[in-house]
């Protein structure tokens, strides 16, 4: 009987949990029956367009910090 009840209470969960995410939908009818429909599936591929980023190389001289060694007799190489 447990095992019974528990099944129950599971399938009434996932039921709560279909109609809170939107999976289906439950109405009623003007004749007071109740209807599920359930949403439609596409699976496939959409032409889309999105916004890439663009990494561009390019040479500039620029001035960095060096660092000169002399060999103590004034000459500078």
């Amino acid at each position: 009987m447990r095992t019974f009840l528990l099944l129950v209470a599971l399938l009434v969960v996932i039921a709560i949990a279909l109609v809170a995410t939107g999976a289906v939908n439950v109405f009623q009818r003007d004749n007071g029956s109740v209807a599920i429909q359930p949403k439609g599936v596409e699976i496939g591929t959409t032409p889309t367009n999105v916004s890439v980023p663009v990494v561009r190389m390019e040479n500039k001289q620029v001035e960095v910090p060096s660092v000169a060694v002399t060999n103590g007799q004034g000459n500078s190489h």
